[in-house]
């Protein structure tokens, strides 16, 4: 069957995760409390929204989400909450977008991006993490009709809902939505529970298992090839 969307993480997807490590290099080691912190949060969220507490209230938004992270990098960093919100939002949502100027797309993607949309195919982009500024700086800005983070689902990936209201918001049910992205765990399973159909991106430094995807890719042309294939 045809799609009529495609959606795409972009972190790790739409470009080389070492391309971003390389140059957070020098501000990761100055930040390593922090980021410590921050990456067992993230843990501890996926964790949360399994519960039936989380489910039957989950933040309303990015603001009651980053609160509630916030809160949580507080408790394991010893410091007061409002402490710990200066410091994710200077990093992560500031810092880390702008550092962008200096990475590059995996060769093909704006031409691959470009194929879909003249084909009549809505695009998507949907991050863990805000994306219009990184996107902005890649060059790609402009070529997708809806730009989302998960977080404002009150959801990180691999809970479906992220990807059920990309879907909604496109225009599309979440059958007809492909999703690509460079993680079997958050981006696979996460169409996977959402019912959409996924591409795995398979980068140098990913992993073996595309957990399932229904197409597997190295060059982004050969994902637009197998993409306008489709009966």
């Amino acid at each position: 069957m045809a799609f009529r969307a495609i959606g795409f993480d972009i972190d790790g997807t739409l470009y080389p995760s070492w391309r971003l490590n390389l140059a957070l290099a020098g501000l990761a080691v100055r930040n390593y409390r922090c980021l410590k912190a921050f990456g067992r949060v993230r843990h501890e969220l996926r964790e949360l929204a399994r519960t039936p507490e989380y489910r039957a209230a989950p933040p309303a938004g990015i603001e009651e989400f980053h609160r509630l992270q916030a809160g949580l990098v507080a408790r394991r960093m010893g410091i007061d909450e409002e402490q710990a919100l200066r410091r994710i939002e200077r990093f992560f949502y500031r810092v880390v977008p702008e550092s962008f100027d200096r990475i590059r797309t995996f060769p093909g993607v704006r031409e691959t991006l470009l194929r879909l949309k003249a084909a009549g195919l809505r695009l998507g982009a949907l991050s863990d993490f805000p994306g219009e500024r990184k996107l902005e700086l890649l060059g790609l800005d402009g070529l997708f009709d809806v730009v989302m983070t998960s977080e404002e689902t009150g959801y990180l990936k691999p809970e479906p809902e992220p990807i059920r209201i990309l879907a909604g918001r496109l225009g599309v049910e979440s059958r007809d939505l492909l999703y690509v992205g460079n993680s079997a765990a958050y981006d696979v399973a996460g169409a996977k529970a959402a019912g959409a159909p996924s591409a795995y991106v398979r980068t140098l430094l990913g992993g073996r298992k595309d957990g399932g995807a229904d197409f597997s890719f190295r060059r982004y042309p050969d994902l637009a090839d197998w993409i306008l294939s489709r009966p």
